[in-house]
């Protein structure tokens, strides 16, 4: 299968859907259908020695269909689809919550909710060897094995993973999963064991052990034994070439785990292993991966990062969706250091227009040019913001304050939204005094991104940045982000002031006319989804109405039972007897 093309599965689609093609194509089977039968051939490994003719006649069951079906979206098995599409009413279990997921669900509390499984029922971690790895159960795995040597290969437990999977993507905190890692090598698993996510992103074992990604550090942190972890599996034979390990980790600061891979081995002429959508198709990437981790690097300011690579033979070569040079590049980003190093190695030095000189003197702190090409031109910050249009976004980003300050000053929105605005990059990324600059300079707290509708606020909460969140929940924030923050006191007095709040349906907190899942939720409703129990208990004892449905009938006390949080339900099986 790893070489057979497959197609994008999306972020939207339903188990229900995916069930009917699996019945469609049995019975296009029974039919003799000549396309069926093709798919059924390139796509399930039985068949893929058969004939058209020989398919017609051979067993093809409803499990044997599904198989296709998860195949054809580039997943090993269907339970690895189901677990991506999920249900539902997902039954979370010791093993998903134990283990790092890579969508937005990861949290700490997952793992402390499975520490607190495990105390309920120490049974739990000796189930199978799938839940003893994943609780770093070492003796236990090795009876396993001592019993079914088979086993160290065998995909199982609630991910349909292999052994060796659940040892590097647990975050438990418990045993030594570790031990079990060295054990499961020694015993012969593959240290390049890996599950598609998504059926397009190539995540191994390796990736497991480096860990981090879109969710940050504290919501995906490295393995507890990371280094020792990665060079046991690297040591064994793991593929350097681990792109999906470089992208997840080029978030945040430092080089370790580049140079890591390089000294076993991570080449000039490795390529990027994620699959990228074409004409409807999954297909190989072509960028190389030290060539997009040098952009990435200039990019958002890793400059010891940057040498690195450059000092690796990286290509230097013009980016190819822009034609843009990495020495401009560098000069955009405030590195004008770096940018003559690049040339030096081989970069294209380029013509640099004095919207990019204007850029990058903000970017260096290089007020003088900065200003002299501010003063020579009045429509300079107006082509420079359709230009780039993220520009203040990234310097929040960054936490660059002279630039951002700079930029104020000469009447740049501080609001510009591309999918995030910059209060969200500083909230997301623990910029407090960033954040504090942003407000004193009149951006909107209230701004929602365009994927979550979250707004900052939001963003410091999910990124693990409780500090910083509780101190935009001091400000002047809607009634939504009262509610979010805890803020009875900001909650009251906005209610006291415009009495209609009390019942203020989402939607009108947004500024696109996008339908959003949200839209319907009222203030308790968001209260009571977000789990935010003393938010409820204010809101109800002000006279907010329990009694709500989401867009589709269904009662919120349903959706809370559904989220299995009991004493959400509880306070709104009161007010029902009430």
């Amino acid at each position: 299968m790893e070489n057979t093309m497959t197609k994008q599965i999306g972020y939207d689609r339903r188990l229900n859907e995916l069930l009917s093609e699996a019945t469609e194509l049995l019975h296009a089977h029974a039919n003799g259908n000549t396309e069926a039968l093709s798919r059924i051939r390139t796509y399930h490994p039985e068949y893929s020695n058969a004939t058209n003719d020989d398919v017609p006649d051979s067993t093809f069951d409803e499990n044997a269909a599904q198989l296709v079906i998860a195949r054809e979206y580039g997943f090993a098995t269907w339970v690895q689809l189901k677990v991506f599409v999920g249900t539902e009413n997902t039954d979370y279990t010791f093993e998903s919550l134990a283990c790092l997921v890579y969508d937005q669900s990861d949290r700490p509390s997952n793992w402390q909710r499975a520490r607190d499984l495990l105390t309920e029922d120490a049974g739990l971690a000796t189930a199978n060897i799938w839940a003893a790895a994943c609780a770093g159960n070492a003796a236990v795995v090795c009876d396993f094995l001592k019993e079914d040597p088979s086993l160290v290969h065998q995909r199982g437990g609630y991910f349909d993973w292999e052994p060796l999977l659940y040892a590097c993507y647990s975050r438990l905190g418990q045993g030594s999963t570790l031990e079990v890692a060295r054990v499961l090598i020694n015993a012969g698993a593959d240290a390049n064991a890996h599950y598609m996510w998504a059926g397009q992103y190539r995540f191994t074992a390796l990736t497991g052990a480096f860990g981090e990604g879109e969710m940050g550090p504290i919501n995906q942190p490295e393995h507890e034994a990371c280094t020792e972890l990665a060079t046991l599996l690297l040591e064994a034979g793991a593929d350097p070439n681990d792109s999906q390990a470089l992208y997840n980790r080029m978030f945040t600061e430092g080089t370790s785990v580049l140079e890591l891979l390089l000294k076993y081995g991570l080449a000039t002429n490795d390529r990027n292993k994620w699959l990228l959508e074409e004409d409807g198709k999954l297909v190989e990437h072509s960028e190389g991966t030290l060539f997009y981790q040098l952009r990435f690097a200039i990019d958002n300011h890793h400059v010891e990062r940057a040498r690195i690579l450059i000092d690796h033979g990286t290509q230097l070569e013009d980016i190819p969706e822009t034609g843009q040079s990495l020495y401009e590049l560098a000069l955009l980003r405030g590195h004008p250091d770096l940018a003559d190093y690049l040339v030096e190695k081989g970069a294209r030095k380029s013509e640099v227009s004095n919207i990019d000189q204007f850029v990058g003197a903000i970017a260096a702190g290089d007020k003088t040019v900065a200003q002299t090409l501010f003063d020579s031109d009045a429509d300079l910050v107006r082509q420079t913001e359709e230009k780039y249009p993220s520009l203040v976004i990234d310097a929040a980003a960054s936490n660059q304050l002279d630039a951002v300050r700079t930029m104020a000053d000469m009447g740049f929105s501080m609001d510009r939204l591309t999918h995030r605005a910059p209060l969200h990059e500083a909230a997301w990324s623990n910029h407090l005094e960033m954040v504090k600059l942003l407000i004193e300079c009149g951006a909107d707290l209230g701004v929602r991104d365009q994927h979550h509708a979250a707004t900052p606020l939001q963003f410091a909460q999910t990124g693990g940045n409780p500090e910083l969140a509780e101190y935009i929940a001091t400000c002047d924030v809607d009634v939504f982000d009262a509610v979010a923050g805890n803020n009875e006191e900001r909650l009251r007095y906005l209610i006291a002031e415009n009495k209609e709040l009390l019942e203020a349906r989402f939607r009108i907190y947004r500024q696109d006319d996008e339908a959003h899942p949200l839209d319907w939720q009222t203030p308790l409703a968001f209260a009571a989804t977000c789990g935010q129990l003393e938010m409820m208990t204010v809101l109800i004892s002000m006279g907010a109405d329990a009694d709500i449905s989401n867009d589709e009938g269904r009662p919120l006390i349903d959706i809370a039972k559904d989220q299995g949080n009991n004493e959400v339900t509880e306070i709104l099986q009161q007010e029902d007897t009430a």
